[in-house]
């Protein structure tokens, strides 16, 4: 079973995995047989990659999932509820000045939005059951779940709260700093919905960084840091970053006798789990990147963009190759071979067990077993064609 492109699917192909829609309903079962009907449905429902079972493929591969379908469904439309709630209240006043955007994040309708019984109140319901089904996993599947375009901006800001939730727990932090870095991950990108699609770049980045933020602490849950993560997930450590330039330590621990402001660790987890979530899924003008590439992007943003030891940990939890990925072998005796990464070892995430299915030629073979724990001379990447 493995991702394919909707734009690649052809009739007779076979579902590997159901697609769950953002309410929770089967679109499409698995086994289900593709005809030309259901490969344009897909693309009407904006799903840009689906599970496909190939004839080679070994029946017992089933990839993860980073988190059950049923929850996800349930944060995009908590998330879709509160961001449409938001933008009603300030279409009108969208092309104002930053600083009437500014004041309407503390008014009377915003508080009450805010409030206790308001649509806030469910994305705190949705964080708690995204830390108890994220919290049950050793590692992350790679971020492969089925999405639909149509709800990207949701997607993403699910995927950097799961990525986020693995890191903060393999830095060890405590039950209240996790529900803090999940709540603001899942709303680092609210600020989105106070301005104009068509504002350039530079001035999306500032601008949504500082709503986002204003708009988050005027909470009644009286949560200083959560607010932070909306603030601070595009700076970097060298200080080039927004809304405020700060400078990193690339330490777990803070400074407390610097001269300035430090940016807090879980906004610094924010940054990498949003730039490799950005990596993965593309942004305007930057195609998407595979996993491998994605994770070389990270690691060596680490130190002047990203935290460093907040990197370290974000590798002891990614795999480079997920589960079902197609690679090809661009080292060794299986020289052009490809083959479906069928075990990822928690303790090697770059070293995976692959199932060799295609020769050199692209003729089918008897399936070869291949455990790179073992094979220190077969290097691989993933096949994007």
């Amino acid at each position: 079973m493995r991702l394919v492109s909707v734009d690649k699917l052809e009739p007779g192909l076979v579902m590997g995995r159901a697609v769950v829609d953002e309410n929770g309903k089967i679109l499409l079962n698995q086994n289900v047989v593709l005809t030309e009907q259901y490969i344009r449905a897909l693309r009407a429902k904006g799903y840009e990659t689906v599970y496909i079972k190939g004839p080679d493929d070994p029946d017992d591969l089933l990839p993860d999932e980073d988190l059950d379908p049923t929850i996800r469904a349930e944060a995009i439309v908590s998330l879709r509820n509160v961001f449409d709630k938001i933008e009603h209240q300030v279409r009108e006043i969208r092309h104002q000045s930053f600083d009437d955007l500014a004041r309407s994040c503390s008014s009377d309708a915003m508080r009450a939005l805010m409030a206790k019984g308001g649509p806030f109140e469910d994305i705190h319901k949705v964080v708690t059951h995204i830390l108890q089904d994220v919290l049950t996993r050793s590692t992350l599947a790679g971020l492969t779940s089925m999405k639909s375009s149509l709800s990207r901006l949701y997607d993403h800001c699910i995927d950097v709260c799961v990525v986020a939730i693995m890191i903060g727990r393999a830095l060890g932090l405590d039950e209240v700093r996790m529900r803090q870095l999940a709540t603001g991950c899942l709303l680092h990108d609210i600020g989105k919905v106070f301005l104009p699609p068509t504002l350039d770049e530079t001035r999306l980045l500032r601008q949504h960084t500082l709503l986002g933020h204003e708009l988050l602490r005027n909470s009644e849950d009286g949560d200083i840091l959560a607010p932070r993560v909306a603030l601070e997930h595009h700076e970097h450590q060298d200080g080039s970053g927004e809304p405020r330039g700060l400078i990193g330590s690339n330490q777990i621990e803070r400074d407390r006798a610097a001269s300035g402001p430090v940016p807090t660790l879980i906004g610094e987890i924010a940054a990498v789990a949003n730039v490799y979530d950005n990596l993965l899924t593309g942004t305007a003008g930057r195609p998407p990147m595979p996993p491998d590439a994605a994770i070389q992007t990270v690691r060596t943003s680490a130190g002047t963009l990203l935290n460093q030891a907040v990197v370290n940990a974000f590798l002891r939890v990614t795999p480079v190759y997920p589960l079902g990925t197609e690679v090809l072998v661009r080292e060794g005796d299986y020289r052009n071979f490809t083959g479906l990464v069928v075990e990822v070892h928690p303790d090697q995430l770059d070293k995976p067990r692959l199932l060799l299915i295609r020769d050199s030629k692209w003729a089918s073979i008897q399936p070869v077993d291949l455990d790179l724990l073992f094979a220190q001379d077969v290097k691989i990447r993933t096949k994007t064609t």
